[in-house]
């Protein structure tokens, strides 16, 4: 299968071209494909007529969104659109990666693929707004909403708080925000089991998150735990979310109910720290 993938230098789409390998990959930087510009999509979609298109290129930064509304939704949202209705002219499937920043976190259990979404800055509304573009198209289209994403490349909460706890004693952590931490490894190799499954039976909207879930203080807890022992634990503090101030509201419960895309694809997960030492072992 004939597979064009976005974004190969971000988190998600660098696992996926190192999982996909049997397949024949058409791996796109910005540089290849420039997600501002409607033509250049349908142009590189054109030339290399994909089986496939699969899109975890995106907008992510959640403050700077505010600054930069109109970038944020050419990439988030007309970008995405452009695809699925090439997707739709060649009758071949897309897959698009989407957020839990959706929702606005005032839910107090997991959310499920039909919560009403209710976006709470930019970057969330951008995303949203891809999931709608994309729906109204139609065709044979995927949303696979994920959160917490991380990765041993580039910058993420992961390398982060590998780096900090090298560099600093004392360290503060948000503890009253709940989600799912979701590797680019996880994503990956949940991807390539469901490929062979797509159909037009099962289109639609899916949460793809491990099991479990924690807040950000917990999960740099495990972090550092199992990367530097030479911290001193004590001295990682929880703190409240009106202690850390960001430009953007985040929703205070992101947790996603993965089992609908557990049942439809018949896949089974681990628990997210799982995953979590699947990334580390990498590294060693």
């Amino acid at each position: 299968m004939k597979i064009l993938v976005t974004g190969v230098n971000g988190q998600v789409g660098h696992a996926l071209l190192h999982e996909l390998t049997e397949h024949e990959l058409i791996g796109l930087t910005r540089h290849d494909c420039d997600l501002t510009n409607s033509d250049q999509i349908r142009q590189v979609i054109d030339q290399h007529q994909p089986d496939l298109i699969i899109n975890p290129a995106a907008y992510t930064k959640v403050d700077q969104a505010e600054d930069e509304p109109e970038l944020a939704f050419k990439i988030n949202r007309d970008a995405p659109k452009v695809m699925a209705e090439k997707a739709r002219e060649y009758h071949i499937p897309l897959i698009h990666f989407s957020t839990d920043y959706v929702f606005d976190g005032e839910k107090e259990v997991a959310y499920v693929e039909e919560d009403t979404t209710r976006p709470l800055g930019v970057y969330g509304q951008s995303k949203c707004a891809g999931e709608e573009a994309i729906q109204e198209v139609g065709g044979l289209s995927y949303i696979f909403r994920t959160s917490w994403v991380y990765s041993n490349i580039v910058h993420n909460f992961y390398c982060t708080m590998k780096r900090l706890s090298q560099e600093r004693d004392v360290l503060k952590v948000v503890a009253d925000q709940f989600g799912v931490p979701t590797s680019n490894l996880f994503i990956a190799k949940q991807i390539k089991a469901i490929i062979p499954q797509l159909h037009d039976n099962n289109t639609g909207t899916y949460h793809l998150v491990p099991d479990g879930s924690c807040t950000w203080y917990k999960f740099a807890k495990e972090i550092i735990r199992q990367t530097n022992p030479l911290f001193n634990l004590d001295n990682l503090h929880p703190i409240t979310t009106d202690e850390f101030t960001t430009k953007t509201k985040r929703p205070k419960n992101s947790i996603l109910s993965n089992v609908k895309i557990k049942r439809i694809f018949n896949l089974n997960f681990s628990h997210w720290q799982s995953y979590l030492n699947q990334i580390m072992a990498e590294e060693k």
